[in-house]
């Protein structure tokens, strides 16, 4: 466990609180910081699914198939992976000698510009528990047919006790650093008067869109080799408690 404290002490004295219209009361303020490194228990992997046709629906089914080939090979390292999508888009492909764009007239699909085929495009997340294999689902999606297959980032899936344990140490250092100013300035360190919490509380839930779509009739091709392991061991998780403290002194 690691943790370090950032202190700014302060003597209130009773001239300086009679400019604000609070009681004239000394006081101690301390601001001190704990820090608490953690293993990471959750990656995030994502990438993009491509499938192409000359209809809509065939670039649909061959971005399906190839999003379920890659569904099926990640289950076998990571069991039950929480596989998301975050977005989806089917895009009109025309010969290379149409000239559309958004600044000049309007112009047909006829000609030059009549579609030859569509594109579908998928973008995925895949949350994972099994931390250390992340690379290894990198390696296996991108032999599948992933588009750009990366780890995102790694974080924790609960961090409350965490941060009570970086409460906890955070109090016990301002107490540390108030008695210190106390001794040093001659006067005796009362009571707490108040406790504010100064932390970033962390990024909001996160989204729960979830992509489904019925399997393709073909069978899938037989099963590929192992995948070439990528071993990872991912750096810790800092998580940072910041808190004020306000002390009385004695008279």
């Amino acid at each position: 466990m690691r943790r370090f404290a950032a202190v700014l002490p302060m003597l209130m004295s009773c001239a300086a609180m009679a400019q604000t219209g609070e009681e004239a009361h000394p006081r101690i303020v301390v601001t001190s910081a704990a820090t608490i490194p953690s293993p990471p228990d959750r990656a995030v992997v994502s990438f993009s699914v491509h499938g192409e046709g000359t209809t809509s629906d065939e670039a649909v089914r061959a971005m399906v198939a190839k999003r379920d080939a890659i569904e099926k090979g990640l289950a076998g390292i990571s069991a039950g992976p929480d596989i998301r999508a975050a977005q989806i888009g089917i895009a009109e492909v025309r010969g290379r000698d149409c000239n559309r764009n958004s600044y000049g007239n309007p112009r047909l699909s006829t000609g030059e510009c009549a579609i030859v085929g569509y594109t579908a495009d998928l973008q995925m997340e895949v949350r994972t528990a099994a931390v250390n294999e992340a690379g290894t689902m990198v390696s296996l999606a991108g032999r599948l047919g992933a588009t750009n297959p990366r780890i995102d980032r790694f974080f924790l899936a609960e961090d409350k006790e965490i941060r009570r344990r970086g409460v906890a140490e955070a109090l016990a250092e301002a107490k540390l650093q108030a008695e210190v100013i106390a001794r040093a300035s001659g006067v005796r360190l009362g009571g707490i008067l108040s406790v504010s919490n100064l932390s970033f509380n962390g990024p909001g839930p996160y989204d729960e869109i979830v992509a489904t779509a019925q399997r393709v009739g073909a069978p899938l091709p037989p099963p590929p080799p192992p995948p070439v392991v990528v071993g990872l061991k991912p750096r810790a998780i800092e998580t940072q408690v910041k808190i004020q403290v306000v002390y009385a002194i004695q008279p």
